[in-house]
């Protein structure tokens, strides 16, 4: 009988600094992916649209936050360069089978990061508790995550091996170039803290005003596209 595993892509956005102006919220999002489905052709697919428009698949990462601001990386390429390349990302998330979840704090309401750490594992505990059952159907839960703040290592390892009964499998040795699933899960956490902060009252970055053409634009073309997958 063939095992069952959900695959659990994690990236992050924001700073555990205080005080930082430049950086209100914190996200986390996370992809989640049966990998009982194959989605090899979608890969595939990904792989020669990005051939097409003249950049090498085999080294090519997506970054969303670089690629929209014009940053290392990227700072060669022209603003419809990079409007293709994310109109591929866009197309990718809409033909795999995934789902995602990001959960969030508001900096302004928590004074530190002791605090901020202790709200984020609540509302991660809550996810995963409010889906314990399904997630308990399966054999493994295996998380992808680059260890890139440590603090967010030890929250997403207290949560799902307290909470849930199902194998807990940490992947190891985790870099984004390896896996678009975990490129996915940039894309969705830098999607939803723009809307955050359109939420809140903020205004977009000049770099993000351009790229997407204003919040009108932003909200009809890409957030509500990618929010058809959230759970």
């Amino acid at each position: 009988m063939k095992r069952s595993k959900l695959s659990v892509f994690v990236d992050e956005s924001g700073s555990f600094l205080y005080p930082d102006n430049g950086s209100r919220f914190y996200v986390i999002g996370m992809v989640l992916h049966d990998q009982s489905i194959d989605i090899t052709p979608q890969l595939a697919e990904m792989d020669r649209a990005i051939d097409e428009i003249g950049i090498d698949a085999e080294t090519f990462v997506f970054h969303a936050g670089p690629l929209i601001r014009r940053e290392q990386g990227y700072e060669f390429l022209n603003r419809r360069l990079r409007e293709r390349i994310f109109a591929r990302m866009m197309t990718f998330a809409r033909k795999v089978d995934f789902k995602y979840k990001c959960i969030f704090v508001d900096k302004h309401y928590v004074t530190g990061p002791v605090q901020l750490a202790a709200r984020l594992k609540g509302a991660l505990t809550d996810f995963v508790s409010a889906n314990k059952t399904t997630l308990e159907r399966l054999d493994c839960v295996k998380i992808y995550y680059d260890c890139g703040q440590s603090a967010v290592t030890n929250i997403l390892h207290d949560v799902f091996e307290n909470t849930l009964s199902c194998t807990i499998d940490f992947a190891q040795n985790v870099r984004p170039a390896k896996y678009r699933l975990f490129q996915l899960a940039d894309l969705v956490c830098t999607l939803t803290l723009i809307a955050l902060k359109l939420d809140s009252g903020m205004t977009m970055s000049k770099s993000e005003a351009r790229f997407f053409g204003g919040p009108k634009a932003f909200k009809h073309n890409f957030l509500r596209r990618i929010r058809a997958k959230e759970l």
